[in-house]
């Protein structure tokens, strides 16, 4: 798991893991952890201009 403090939304890629894409972080190379994907994905949708569901 990526342990990084902060994960910047250009830094995330993904990767296939099995059958599964996985995102991983381009600097360690590691996947991310649930708290750092959430947040990766709560930036996502926000940079497309929707809004985010709870």
């Amino acid at each position: 798991m990526c342990e990084c403090s902060k994960v910047h939304l250009f830094e995330v890629e993904f990767k296939l893991d099995g059958l599964v894409v996985v995102p991983t972080h381009k600097n360690c190379g590691f996947a991310l952890d649930e708290k750092q994907a959430e947040k990766f994905q709560k930036a996502l949708v926000k940079s497309w201009g929707m809004e985010v569901e709870e």
